[in-house]
């Protein structure tokens, strides 16, 4: 069963990223953890975020930020009055509380959008895109109308329009 519109998913909270910190990390060689300071629903906050680093194949150092909760590695933390993982959070990603009729419009958005079509199927078909190739624009058409057909028969479905 899908699940409902009502349901959170990580979108809908402030997210910290390790990447935004790259440079600084860099450029400070070792730091052990970074202050945040913010406020959240009317209450004030500030405390050290933990660090550590991992040594990728490719060389270097990968930086990790160490969750409060959990004490495991992320390079993500959302913020649910403090910083926390996923993991922590118990939620998905938005994408995996799409029905299935989402999923098809949003890959048939995606087709539309490489064809470099107006978004949305009511708009119709356009042409060939200049430069590509006839044969990758004969699969996306097929995969295009394939899921066209899918589309407009789930929609006559849940209108019970069907016999």
């Amino acid at each position: 069963m899908a699940a409902l519109a009502t349901t959170s998913s990580l979108s809908d909270y402030h997210r910290l990223s390790i990447s935004t910190y790259r440079d600084q990390l860099r450029k400070s060689g070792k730091a052990s953890s970074i202050d945040v300071a913010y406020s959240y629903r009317g209450k004030s906050y500030r405390y050290p975020i933990q660090l550590t680093t991992t040594a990728p194949h490719y060389g270097g150092l990968r930086h990790w930020f160490i969750c409060k909760s959990c004490s495991n590695r992320a390079s993500v933390l959302y913020r649910k009055g403090i910083y926390v993982c996923r993991r922590c959070m118990r939620l998905g990603y938005q994408s995996q509380l799409q029905t299935p009729i989402d999923r098809q419009f949003d890959r048939l958005s995606a087709i539309r959008e490489r064809l470099e079509w107006q978004r949305g199927v009511a708009h119709g078909i356009g042409e060939r895109p200049k430069g590509m190739h006839r044969t990758t624009y004969d699969k996306l058409m097929s995969e295009h109308e394939q899921l066209t057909a899918k589309v407009w028969q789930a929609s006559l479905d849940k209108l019970n329009c069907t016999r």
